[in-house]
């Protein structure tokens, strides 16, 4: 593949040399051990660059580099770089560090680890006498992939070889490469890649930049400086780009999806490094799929003719993503835009969120139907529908649903159950996953930490293209996160950044079902023990905006429930939910949930107990005496608003806190057209807004305001 000079290929490394005494070694690693502890936040970071320093550790999985916390190495005084590894319980000094996480043994390959060492630090690597030099070659493995049928070498700028990548055609598989990183011996290519050709292009005005060595060989062989970046599209950020600062650089992109991604990829990292100019090839229209810079060698073009006489395509531009001055105070003046509501006083509009339960508690029966709803809604017939213990906003929109625990089958036996007819069925959009290619992984683990995948820029696509987006509903959340989100909170941020990224350029509020701990037979009894079962670390809850969590009631609940509902007891038939976690005021009560029969939803009965318990009569009375009391204080209620009753609903008895925005306001019109409330004018006022009973204060026009009052 390379018709240059012979070289050293330390691919055919035979036995380890010995080149220095045992005092010089040790005087070696001494010396190369204090250079690496001054510098050793920088050494860990390049070694484990998933790892995290906190409380002046750092934290990592394991030797490997692999997320967590299992392991820890000291960063000051004279034990710097000295680890340990409770998981394994193994430890060592930095220079064991280096070793291991290189796949390396200081004691059979001192040089090695030393050498490698010194080239990190920027010092020249001794190589052995030639005398010394290998003769024997180590041929590639050989396994299922069967013999290597192509093999590109990576030298740095002084022609030492760094990098041998093999290429690879199993029968009835897609192409595969390995690459050997040589001063290593690892087959793995090192933490920072080279860039393809690097002494063909280093003095060159003018560079080519295609997708694969194939390609690049093609034009090197037809005395075209060209190059390309090692690995897939998802490693172009490990790459070394600086020998191009200063360069024109021309991107020759394979003729597909793939090939203009990868194009627009490099552009901005050649950008980044500081290149002179940068513009990207059109491949001809008649050309087939994934035609490429080879193909047209092997078609006879004048590849240089085409170079520079082709139209070519400038990169898009990225977008500055914070510009500090667009965000001074006066952006804000005035007053704020209102809270947008999915579900009123509940759910907010835009925000991504959570709904955790334990196992088989109905949580996917409950979204889907929350859904459902959502699609249902019909603003020239806006009847109130209750969802998650509130009215929804009676807005028109779509929602949409994955699911990978439910087939389509399933999926439609439960549709049946719930629903008859829409509206407009467009605006319901159930994706089964079993039947519409298996898992969909949005974030999955790259070599810097959590990512979010193809498969998320594409789902995310698509829900933008739909206009009227309301709901996004994604169950569960461990089918859809290819890294730990349970266990690294990094992963758990990454999850719920990209559907907060969603809800914001949608508008749709986007949640995700997700599980309760294994906490044995110990009962929840509370809201906040609730959210401290929820799945996860601390970062994955917080991670979201908003969290309602559903939980079993004790059996002697369930029974007195039943009872007073005038049904039979049955297990797992009944669930408390409140919501958990919220950055704005919401309704926070705890509701009562009782699984539906006939079609195993849960439906809250929180309201139809508080009235069997104590009669719609005594409630009607109960809240007349509480605004009336209000009232003589100096302290009326307006029936909506900052003063409304279901705003200040903390200072009702206890039954009424339970009742939904709209129950509450349904009572007071109630006991307005009565005459058993009265809406008042009030000093310096023209409206009536202020409740108050029949010759109350306010009623005969004598009332005034107390301080605390929050009157306006």
């Amino acid at each position: 593949m390379n018709n240059g000079a012979p070289y050293l290929d330390f691919n055919d490394a035979g036995g380890q040399q010995e080149f220095s005494s045992v005092a010089e070694q040790h005087h070696e690693k001494e010396e190369i051990k204090a250079r690496l502890q001054s510098q050793i936040e920088s050494v860990l970071y390049h070694l484990l660059p998933a790892g995290k320093v906190r409380h002046g550790q750092f934290f990592i999985g394991d030797v490997e580099g692999n997320p967590g916390e299992s392991m820890k190495v000291e960063l000051t005084g004279e034990k710097a770089g000295v680890w340990y590894d409770h998981a394994a319980g193994s430890g060592g000094d930095i220079l064991d560090l280096w070793a291991r996480s290189r796949g390396m043994d200081t004691r059979t390959q001192f040089r090695d680890v030393m050498d490698d060492v010194r080239g990190w630090l920027g010092e020249s690597v001794r190589l052995p006498p030639v005398s010394m030099q290998p003769t024997q070659r180590r041929e590639p493995p050989m396994d299922e992939l069967g013999p290597h049928t192509g093999k590109w070498d990576y030298f740095d700028t002084n022609g030492q070889l760094l990098v041998c990548v093999y290429r690879y055609d199993p029968p009835g598989r897609r192409k595969q490469f390995r690459p050997l990183d040589v001063r290593t011996g690892k087959w793995q290519s090192p933490a920072v890649t080279p860039l393809y050709n690097l002494p063909g292009i280093i003095h060159a005005a003018e560079v080519v930049l295609v997708e694969g060595e194939k390609s690049a060989q093609a034009l090197i062989d037809a005395g075209i400086p060209a190059t390309t970046s090692m690995g897939s599209k998802g490693q172009i950020n490990r790459a070394d780009w600086s020998v191009l600062q200063g360069k024109r650089v021309i991107i020759w992109p394979d003729r597909d999806k793939a090939g203009w991604e990868y194009a627009q990829l490099a552009s901005q990292a050649a950008r980044n490094a500081g290149v002179r100019e940068v513009s990207i090839l059109t491949p001809p229209e008649e050309k087939p799929e994934k035609w490429d810079a080879a193909d047209a060698m092997a078609e006879g073009m004048d590849v240089r003719a085409f170079i520079h006489g082709t139209p070519r395509q400038e990169p898009q531009a990225r977008k500055r993503r914070i510009r500090l001055m667009d965000w001074t105070f006066d952006r804000y003046d005035g007053p704020p835009p209102p809270r947008e509501w999915l579900v009123e006083g509940v759910l907010p509009l835009g925000v991504p969120g959570m709904v955790a339960a334990i196992g088989g508690a109905g949580k996917s029966m409950l979204l889907l139907d929350l859904c459902i709803k959502v699609a249902q809604i019909h603003t020239g017939n806006p009847i109130p529908t209750e969802a998650l213990g509130g009215p929804l906003v009676p807005i028109e929109g779509t929602a949409v649903m994955l699911t990978a625990e439910d087939d389509q089958d399933e999926i439609h036996r439960r549709l049946n159950l719930l629903v008859g007819d829409l509206p407009d069925p467009r605006r319901l959009i159930v994706i089964p996953l079993p039947n519409a290619g298996g898992a969909m992984p949005l974030v999955a683990m790259g070599r810097e930490g959590p990512v979010l995948t193809d498969a998320y820029e594409e789902m995310r696509q698509e829900l933008l293209e739909i206009p009227d987006l309301r709901l996004v509903v994604i169950d569960p959340l461990q089918s859809f996160a290819g890294g730990d989100v349970n266990s690294d909170p990094a992963a758990g941020s990454m999850f719920f950044a990209g559907l907060g990224r969603i809800a914001a350029e949608t508008g749709a509020t986007t949640l995700v079902a997700h599980h309760f701990k294994k906490v044995g037979s110990k009962p929840i009894h509370s809201a906040s023990e609730a959210r401290e079962a929820i799945r996860g670390t601390t970062a994955l809850v917080d991670g979201g905006r908003w969290s309602y969590a559903l939980w079993e009631a004790s059996q002697d609940e369930s029974i007195k429930i039943c009872t007073q509902l005038q049904r039979s007891y049955e297990r797992d038939s009944v669930f408390n939910g409140a919501v958990v976690k919220s950055n704005w005021p919401v309704d926070k009560a705890v509701r009562v949930y009782v699984r539906e029969s006939s079609t195993g939803l849960l439906q809250d009965r929180s309201v139809d107990l508080a009235m069997r318990i104590s009669g719609n009569e005594d409630l009607s009375k109960s809240l007349v005496m509480a605004l009336g009391k209000a009232a003589s204080n100096g302290q009326p209620f307006t029936k909506t608003g900052g003063n409304g009753v279901f705003e200040r609903r903390s200072e009702l008895p206890g039954d009424l806190q339970a009742f939904s925005k709209h129950k509450i306001a349904e009572l007071i019109d109630s006991l307005l057209r009565t005459g058993r409330l009265v809406q008042c004018v009030a000093p310096g006022s023209h409206i009536k807004k202020w409740l108050d009973v029949p010759g109350g204060e306010f009623a005969l026009g004598v009332g005034e305001f107390q301080l605390g009052s929050g009157a306006e």
